[in-house]
């Protein structure tokens, strides 16, 4: 949704014209106001894929944040090859490694240190790490390394660092947000329609409802927020 259909929706629950006035501006930093705090509990993390460097500027990519969740090569290497003495199968050369002599007969020749190297660079590739990033808050930068053969492309899951209403695209963080600008304007105007008191008159405005009303919901709302932020469990 955008700011203007949020205050329209505002103004509508709260009663309000949906006219050019003072109160539409006062509508707009309320929804602000909700919007700054929300965002500390929109924790949905979203992926791109970006081109492998082993440097990689995030602004320049798009991507503005401040929490990078994990980097995984976009074609990660899958299995064991034979393709290299890294990767070869010690049990199977020591088993297929034989010669022929001249009249024909099998014979075999001493492996013990082809297989004995083979043994230790499969120990080598089991406690070496294909790939390897970290992550420059500061300078919004991602440093990677990562054996040859090098990626193309790398995928970034991150939290998304949000600048405008119109960037929140999930419903229930959307009703969130209606609910506490709601509640926010419900302050500025229990406020000021609390403020002077006319002794005996027979009119009367709901300010100290509307202070009473907004108090109890943004009470509400911040413990369900609390409770689901709890429940975030982040695997990295």
């Amino acid at each position: 949704m955008t700011m203007q259909e949020i205050v329209d929706q505002v103004s509508f629950m709260l009663g309000l014209p949906a006219n050019e006035n003072i109160e539409e501006l006062q509508i707009e930093k309320a929804v602000l106001i909700a919007f700054r705090e929300l965002k500390r509990y929109i924790k949905t993390p979203v992926d791109k894929t970006v081109p492998f460097a082993t440097r990689i500027d995030l602004v320049a990519n798009g991507i503005e944040t401040v929490k990078v969740l994990r980097v995984l090569p976009a074609y990660p290497r899958i299995g064991l090859t034979m393709s290299s003495i890294d990767s070869g199968n010690v049990f199977q050369v020591a088993a297929a490694v034989n010669v022929y002599s001249g009249i024909g007969n099998t014979s075999s020749i001493n492996i013990e240190p082809i297989v004995t190297e083979m043994a230790m660079a499969q120990v080598r590739n089991t406690l070496s790490t294909d790939f390897q990033w970290r992550y420059d808050q500061d300078n919004q930068v991602i440093y990677c390394t990562h054996r040859d053969p090098r990626p193309t492309v790398v995928t970034i899951q991150y939290v998304p660092e949000y600048k405008d209403v119109s960037e929140i695209k999930s419903n229930t963080w959307i009703d969130y947000l209606i609910r506490m600008s709601e509640a926010n304007m419900k302050i500025a105007l229990g406020r000021a329609r609390s403020k002077y008191k006319i002794e005996g008159s027979n009119v009367s405005l709901d300010g100290d409802i509307l202070l009473q009303e907004a108090h109890t919901e943004l009470e509400a709302i911040r413990a369900e927020l609390e409770a689901k932020k709890n429940k975030i469990v982040l695997v990295n």
